[in-house]
């Protein structure tokens, strides 16, 4: 049975690993370490890309969220952050090499403005997203394009005071679920349904080319923070969630 109304805590220097449970683990990106030094347990195509980023702030939150990352799967998997290694599946999500990771420890990965979240599984296909709750957005001309039918006729029927978190945790339910099949934004997200009432339990509602596949994913609520919304999507039934800050 989950527990979305639990508080989120400060993490064990030793979590046990997550077998029938879900951890999710939020991270500040904008702490005050030096990004230099975080950048140290880094791989080498990882320091590449952080050296990409055009603009400071933004090359600090990746070069944070990847070592953080590092950092909570070694806990896990007890191997040093930089001793690490990942492949990558062709959407480019990555995963712990299979020689480190015997216990299939799946992760995945979001952050927005200075927010990152990673849930942590054992075995199961996972999917997270977290979105700052922005008013500056045209929720209803992007929910004809991008929602179902049946979404974006729910959204059309908030009440204006609540169309902007509605609109953020449909958004965050469909994103968690598309990460969690793998398929990324190659996966319409027209073609299949999710509950849009922030204050309800999440949950898929329909999948048009696939029939049973509410039966087989369970969505769940995240509030990281105030001014936040996320999703968690799992494959199988209701686990329990524990919700960790990361403290380095």
């Amino acid at each position: 049975m989950s527990n979305e109304a639990e508080p989120w805590r400060a993490a064990p220097v030793q979590p046990p690993f997550p077998v029938d449970r879900i951890d999710v683990w939020q991270i500040c990106l904008d702490a005050p370490e030096s990004a230099v030094d975080l950048q140290e347990v880094l791989a080498r195509d990882e320091i590449g890309r952080a050296e990409r980023f055009h603009f400071t702030r933004d090359r600090q939150h990746f070069v944070r969220c990847r070592s953080a990352v590092r950092e909570i799967l070694g806990r896990y998997l007890g191997i040093p952050a930089q001793d690490i290694r990942f492949s990558y599946e062709a959407n480019g999500k990555p995963q712990v090499v299979e020689d480190q990771n015997p216990q299939q420890l799946r992760f995945n990965i979001s952050h927005s403005s200075g927010l990152a979240v990673i849930a942590v599984a054992s075995v199961r296909a996972i999917g997270v997203d977290v979105e700052k709750i922005r008013p500056d957005v045209e929720y209803l001309e992007l929910a004809e394009r991008f929602f179902s039918t049946n979404e974006y006729q729910a959204l059309s029927a908030m009440p204006s005071n609540q169309l902007a978190r509605a609109f953020f945790a449909c958004w965050t339910r469909k994103e968690a679920f598309i990460k969690a099949c793998g398929d990324g934004l190659s996966f319409p997200l027209s073609e299949f349904s999710v509950s849009i009432d922030p204050d309800a339990p999440a949950t898929l509602q329909e999948v048009r080319t696939d029939p049973r596949a509410a039966t087989r994913w369970s969505l769940f609520n995240l509030v990281p923070q105030e001014g936040f919304i996320g999703a968690l999507a799992v494959e199988g039934p209701a686990q329990t969630i524990e919700r960790w800050f990361f403290n380095g």
